[in-house]
């Protein structure tokens, strides 16, 4: 079976827990707690005990190093998993939505890089100095990849 490739934006994991306001018109707001499964420069992917219907409004809050991001979305597809689980596509909405949502990823990616050297390296580094290496190593890519 061949599978088609439907992103047009690279995916990275991320296991952050995040929060997700719905607005039901029977409930009302509710708000839910998943964790996140991955996330690229178009939106991301996070598992679910229920499915949530295709174009779905959706408010999503992740903290990623002591940073809040709230960032608007709508869901494009819901999969189930086979074990009682669905995963939950979600697609940033406005430029404005996915540059928070760019801002994140490269939040995380400089998590990982700082995982990685400190485990490399034996060290506990500081998430300052790390981000600033980040930048000079790899914001150039990180423009180029996402048309900035």
């Amino acid at each position: 079976m061949i599978h088609e490739e439907r992103r047009k934006f690279f995916r990275h994991p991320f296991s952050y827990p995040l929060k997700v306001s719905v607005q039901h018109h029977e409930h009302g707001r509710q708000e839910h707690k998943f964790n996140a499964e991955n996330i690229g420069g178009g939106g991301l992917r996070f598992r679910s005990s229920h499915c949530f219907p295709e174009d779905m409004e959706l408010e999503i809050t992740l903290m990623v190093e002591q940073h809040r991001y709230t960032i608007d979305g709508r869901v494009i597809r819901c999969e189930e998993l086979g074990d009682g689980m669905y995963m939950i596509a979600v697609l940033f909405g406005d430029e404005h939505e996915l540059l928070k949502a760019r801002l994140a990823e490269q939040a995380v990616r400089i998590e990982l890089f700082k995982e990685r050297l400190e485990r490399r390296h034996h060290v506990t580094l500081e998430l300052g100095c790390v981000a600033r290496e980040w930048i000079k190593r790899y914001s150039t890519a990180f423009a180029h990849e996402h048309n900035l």
